[in-house]
């Protein structure tokens, strides 16, 4: 879910963002020599390592709430345990049959045991790849800043987009995943009825929390930062 999500609105944003830098060119917009493109590129990387770091974080806290509040509450159920058919003896006619006794019931593994294994290894996989990937592109982007990188519109303009990706994606998941939550956990449930888990919507809104309330914080540096070092008007 929080894949989808942040895939569609990162698509979004990024063409609109490429689109308004295109159409300001000339007038403190985008630069299109080769070290202008390469920053764009830089930034769009920049943005897309965040987004695989914050899937990665979700399939780790999937792997941490089932662990603390169950199964259940993350993946849903309870699942329904299907026996096969187990047939009775055949005995000839006029014989006596001996008493039928029905072998033990074999439990069968529950598949969510699995489900939560793959995500923790999902979620270490994605977020050691994301870090490095934005690292690396963090580091590129210093290395080419020929001025400070706050007083940039491209800088600007990838905090913007990352604010509204992840906060769009906070407030699409968080309150959907603590209404299932809250669900499973007062209302209670029908005999025989399946109920879906938390898992998806909780762990990604909580993922995408606290990453945006980091592109947020950089965000009001920015604008404090650019309002000290402009002249006051008279």
């Amino acid at each position: 879910m929080l894949l989808g999500v942040l895939t569609a609105l990162a698509v979004l944003g990024g063409i609109a963002l490429v689109v308004a830098l295109f159409m300001q060119r000339g007038r403190d917009g985008i630069d299109l020599s080769l070290g202008g493109l390469t920053r764009v590129y830089l930034y769009l990387a920049s943005l897309a390592g965040v987004i695989v770091f914050t899937i990665g974080l979700a399939g780790v806290l999937s792997y941490v709430l089932a662990a603390a509040f169950g199964l259940d509450v993350v993946y849903g159920g309870p699942r329904p345990q299907i026996q096969p058919a187990q047939p009775f003896p055949v005995c000839a006619p006029g014989t006596p049959c001996p008493p039928f006794t029905p072998p033990p019931i074999q439990p069968f593994p529950d598949d969510r045991v699995r489900q939560q294994g793959d995500d923790l290894v999902r979620g270490l996989t994605f977020l050691v790849f994301g870090g490095l990937f934005f690292g690396a592109h963090w580091w590129a982007r210093r290395a080419l800043a020929v001025t400070s990188e706050r007083a940039t519109p491209l800088y600007r303009a990838y905090l913007i987009l990352g604010t509204v990706i992840f906060g769009i994606a906070t407030i699409a998941l968080l309150p959907m995943g603590i209404y299932q939550a809250l669900s499973f956990a007062i209302v209670p449930a029908t005999q025989f009825t399946f109920r879906s888990g938390a898992g998806d919507a909780l762990s990604g809104g909580l993922a995408a929390l606290p990453i945006w309330l980091t592109f947020l914080w950089l965000v009001q540096r920015t604008l404090r930062t650019t309002s000290t070092t402009q002249p006051a008007v008279a």
